[in-house]
């Protein structure tokens, strides 16, 4: 949770958000949004989704190959705020709604992200919507129907990578959830059978695919903890992190230096190929999903900045190093037995001007669950994140967190 309120702090100064505040943050409300100022809770969520997932910082979960946070926090919080709700119940809320996300992942198999479904809001809206049934104290058979309803409604494909629907969809759907929680609330009925129905969620977005056993594991099985989430140490897409981790490692084990760079070649598995599509990306939300842009400025600065995904931040320096870069889709990095283990994995090899030349393999980047960020890192990303949105962050202590008191704290602070 405090990841995700990091990257919306971050997210608020992003110009693409700013702008859907103009337009979305009508009215008066209980609601604080990362731009400032309050709105109702469907205007919070529309807002602080697209601010949690705009620089693609946020967390990812390998159950569904999802940003199940960057949805359901903004939904529990903007709900929590209006009712009044502690932070015991927000906390409550967002873990029974992030379970239910990763649970149904589950059940759909990653078959569901490999047809092309974009799971983290067709997922997402099912979770997020059991977040804030939550939070209203729905009885079985209003949060029936609010599931239902959320199974009966979503949608949404992988075409969005690369553009702004890509976080603005993320805010839409927690806004969708709030909205869907509050119908079941005041006694509309959604159907009961929405997913294993033969019209339903399972066969028209899963052909039918369904590892019905899973069910049994909610409530027993804590996907936040088992598996558990990636934290991402560089704003871009997920499938970016291992390699730019291993391109550190190559550069540091030849003493090189990026004007030293004479080619890369990287092999990767099915997942890294279909995430990183522009090979020479022209706009900063196609930089996020660029193997050869994350190289580029692993090479010259050992990772990828907020600076380096603004508009013209293409150098001629930065191109030069991209139109160097091969990648290759591997089939031995992509069997079922690799993906389970190293799901975003690479082989990369480096060659320098003179000749000299070193390769290797990563398996996870630093920041997976089998490799995790400590606590003062993860407060260390907090802070850096507030700071580049001109934010003054308090001094957070992981034990007693309240998100809901550091937003409303932070955003109350004017910004520099």
């Amino acid at each position: 949770m405090l990841d995700t309120l990091g990257v919306m702090l971050a997210g608020g100064a992003h110009p693409s958000v700013r702008a859907l505040a103009q337009i979305a943050a009508r009215g008066e409300g209980q609601a604080t949004l990362a731009t400032g100022g309050r709105a109702d809770a469907e205007a919070a969520a529309l807002i602080n989704g697209t601010a949690a997932h705009v620089w693609d910082f946020d967390d990812t979960s390998y159950t569904g190959i999802m940003h199940g946070s960057a949805v359901v926090l903004p939904a529990a919080l903007g709900l929590a705020q209006e009712l009044g709700s502690g932070p015991d119940a927000l906390r409550r809320a967002f873990v029974a709604g992030s379970e239910v996300a990763y649970t149904l992942a589950d059940i759909c198999t990653h078959d569901h992200y490999f047809q092309g479904w974009w799971s983290t809001v067709t997922l997402g809206l099912t979770g997020a919507t059991a977040a804030a049934g939550c939070l209203l104290e729905l009885d079985e058979d209003a949060m029936t129907s609010a599931l239902g309803l959320a199974a009966a409604a979503t949608g949404g494909g992988k075409a969005v990578l690369g553009t702004d629907a890509k976080p603005l969809l993320v805010g839409e759907t927690a806004r969708r959830a709030v909205t869907l929680a509050r119908a079941a609330k005041a006694g509309l009925t959604g159907p009961e059978t929405a997913f294993e129905d033969e019209r339903g969620f399972l066969q028209l977005l899963n052909r039918g695919v369904a590892a019905g056993a899973e069910i049994d594991t909610i409530g027993r099985r804590w996907r936040l903890c088992d598996p558990g989430l990636l934290f991402k140490i560089s704003p871009v897409c997920s499938a970016a992190l291992a390699a730019i981790e291993q391109m550190n490692g190559l550069m540091e084990e030849l003493g090189a230096s990026a004007d030293e760079v004479a080619g890369v070649h990287a092999e990767v598995p099915q997942l890294v190929y279909e995430s990183l599509v522009f090979p020479n990306p022209a706009i900063p939300q196609q930089m996020q999903f660029s193997l050869p842009y994350a190289l580029a400025c692993a090479a010259l600065h050992g990772r990828v900045r907020f600076e380096d995904l603004a508009p013209g931040a293409v150098s001629p320096e930065k191109a030069a190093l991209m139109a160097r870069v091969g990648v290759k889709r591997d089939p031995d990095l992509s069997t079922d037995e690799m993906r389970a283990k190293y799901p975003e994995s690479i082989r990369l090899t480096l060659t320098l001007n003179d000749g000299r030349s070193a390769a290797g393999f990563c398996g996870m980047a630093y920041g997976m669950p089998e490799r995790p960020l400590s606590d003062e890192e993860l407060l260390e990303k907090f802070h850096a994140a507030g700071a580049y949105a001109g934010l003054s962050l308090p001094r957070v202590e992981m034990a007693d967190f309240d998100p809901v008191a550091v937003f409303e704290q932070v955003v109350g602070v004017k910004r520099e």
